[in-house]
């Protein structure tokens, strides 16, 4: 499975319309043979990361997806 910030650049990529960005992340992960546990990880590392930086996790994915 790819890593963490290749995962967010395709969630981002592959954002549709109206969708979050958590949804987009779900779906990545399934196409890639990800687990619960990956998404949970990975969703709760944009998360920790928008609140710290009071940004929406839109962003805050943008920004782990440049690491």
């Amino acid at each position: 499975m790819k890593e963490d910030p290749e995962l967010l650049a395709e969630a981002l990529g592959d954002l549709h319309k109206g969708e979050t960005v958590e949804r987009a992340i779900g779906r990545i992960l399934r196409r890639h043979g990800g687990k619960y546990e990956d998404y949970v990880r990975i969703v709760g590392d944009v998360r920790e990361a928008a609140l710290k930086a009071k940004i929406t996790p839109l962003e805050a994915a943008r920004k782990l997806a440049q690491v």
